[in-house]
């Protein structure tokens, strides 16, 4: 799975949509720690999953 997303592009939609207001410093930084994000989950996601799997239990109280 290749997807290669435009964190720029996201990090602005999302603080459109939330309404904030942030710098460019903050924008950068964030940019940075969904890029590593990114790489860190990538053995994750590259995992091969059976294409028929047992859900789990749910659990009713």
């Amino acid at each position: 799975m290749n997807n290669n997303i435009n964190w720029k592009n996201y990090i602005i939609q999302m603080e459109y949509l939330m309404n904030l207001n942030l710098d460019e410093s903050i924008r950068s930084e964030l940019i940075k720690q969904m890029k590593y994000i990114e790489y860190i989950a990538s053995p994750l996601m590259s995992f091969p999953l059976e294409d028929r799997l047992s859900i789990a239990g749910v659990y009713k109280a």
